[in-house]
C-alpha cells in the first residue's frame, strides 16, 4: 500500500481499519477429554481477533464494486515499516546536507 495516500483513503471511506474475529471459540463437545470442571459447551480455545486493514476494490473493466481487499495488520509490522521509512528520510537528510555543503563550496570558487 502507498501509505502516502491512507489518511485521503480513509477519509473517503475507501479505507479503513478494523478489529474481526478471526477464529471463532472452539467449544468443548460430549465424548471430549475434559480437564477437572469443564463441561460440554464450555469454552476451550477462546476466539481469537485480529486488526484487518479493508480497502475498496472496483472491477477496471466496468466499475463494478468487488470484494473489499483485506489485509491483516500487526504493531510491529507497522512499526518496523515506519522506521524503516524514517530511516531513509534520514538518509536522503544526509545527503541533502552533504550536497548542500558542496553546493557552497562550488559557489565560492565560482
Amino acid at each position: 500500500m502507498d501509505w502516502s495516500k491512507y489518511s485521503a483513503l480513509k477519509s473517503d471511506s475507501k479505507a479503513s481499519m478494523a478489529k474481526e474475529e478471526k477464529k471463532a471459540a472452539v467449544l468443548y463437545e460430549e465424548g471430549d477429554s475434559m480437564p477437572e470442571g469443564k463441561k460440554a459447551g464450555d469454552e476451550k480455545e477462546a476466539a481469537q481477533e485480529a486488526v484487518y486493514l479493508s480497502q475498496k476494490r472496483w472491477n477496471p473493466d466496468n466499475g463494478e464494486a468487488m470484494d473489499d481487499d483485506k489485509s491483516e495488520m500487526s504493531l510491529p509490522a507497522l512499526e518496523a515499516e515506519k522506521a524503516r521509512y524514517d530511516a531513509q528520510a534520514a538518509s536522503a537528510k544526509a545527503q541533502s546536507d552533504g550536497l548542500k555543503a558542496m553546493i557552497a563550496d562550488y559557489k565560492s570558487k565560482v
